[in-house]
């Protein structure tokens, strides 16, 4: 009859102690050591990234970027297939599209899913309005990029 108590004893204690380390983990500062290197922790609208600053491994928060209503953060789609490419960007609210021949030959892409893209504009990573036009400069998917 004692193993049954030892074991509930034992549960109830592993229960408050596991308990009591997420307590103290969900009040991380900047600064505070962590561990590893490269881990990520949420704590409300804040993210706190673990990274070895000097010889110490310490959370800094990481600066959250707001992207304004009806604008997009213009993906990279160099290398990617034209449909998929498009595909993407439509998903993102962007439908206002250029297309061109990146060998200069100004053949048409009807089949958007035969052609690569080259080259793209607006640059991957900048906060574009969904008005602004995407140039999307493409070859056959057998042909290398000019």
């Amino acid at each position: 009859m004692r193993f049954p108590r030892m074991r509930a004893a034992s549960l109830a204690l592993c229960l408050l102690l596991s308990s009591a380390s997420v307590a103290s983990a969900s009040s991380i500062k900047d600064g505070d050591t962590c561990n590893p290197a490269g881990a990520i922790f949420k704590q409300g609208k804040t993210t706190f990234v673990c990274k070895q600053v000097g010889t110490k491994v310490v959370w800094k928060a990481k600066a959250s970027v707001v992207i304004p209503k009806d604008t997009f953060k213009m993906p990279r789609v160099i290398g990617m297939n034209l449909q998929l490419a498009q595909d993407l960007l439509q998903s993102l609210g962007s439908y206002i599209m250029d297309q061109t021949d990146a060998a200069g030959l100004a053949r048409w892409q009807i089949i958007d899913s035969n052609w690569k893209v080259c080259r793209q504009s607006p640059a991957a990573g900048k906060i574009v309005p969904q008005s602004v036009t995407v140039t999307l400069a493409s070859v056959k998917l057998a042909e290398a990029c000019p």
